[in-house]
């Protein structure tokens, strides 16, 4: 298998920027382009009660892509597509040591508080929506103090079509 480089994005942004819609928005439009792109919500692949584990959430995502990297190049990744929120430096260090071939692109995803609230509040309810309208807060002002992205895509009033064409052609991988 070759060790060429894969164009990876990572798109990431507070709780309900709208990071996981864009990115299957992302690898439709790649695939229309007859792309072969793989989408990946990394938190999904750190699901698990960690109060008891030697691992970070960070070191468990990163071994987890790893381990799922070279099935996806032999399946036949030329993108991948990853959508977390990356609110550290460590994380997305981690990333980079997990999968080195991945040629990666931060995108940070933002919206207004007024966006982020109702879309928290079409999908989350009792403690839990608590719990995420007062981490989107804190979350975006350490992300605005990380400044981990490479450049911001604003995803307020349109459609995700919308939002991943502009992330597409920030990136390079579309023409305007």
């Amino acid at each position: 298998m070759s060790e060429a480089t894969i164009p990876t994005l990572l798109l990431t942004g507070t709780i309900g920027s709208g990071k996981t819609v864009v990115a299957i928005e992302i690898g439709h439009l790649l695939e229309k382009q007859g792309k072969s792109a793989a989408v990946v919500d990394l938190d999904w692949l750190a699901w698990l009660n960690m109060r008891s584990s030697a691992l970070s959430a960070d070191q468990l995502i990163a071994r987890n892509l790893a381990a799922i990297w070279a099935n996806l190049r032999e399946a036949g990744m030329s993108y991948a597509v990853l959508a977390r929120a990356m609110v550290g430096r460590v994380g997305l260090d981690a990333l980079q040591i997990a999968v080195p071939e991945a040629d990666l692109v931060v995108v940070r995803l933002i919206a207004s508080p007024i966006s982020i609230e109702r879309r928290l509040r079409r999908r989350d309810s009792g403690q839990e929506l608590d719990e995420h309208l007062g981490e989107s807060v804190e979350m975006s002002r350490v992300m605005d103090q990380a400044r981990l992205e490479d450049t911001i895509v604003a995803n307020d009033d349109r459609s995700p079509r919308e939002v991943a064409r502009e992330v597409l052609q920030r990136v390079g991988w579309i023409d305007r």
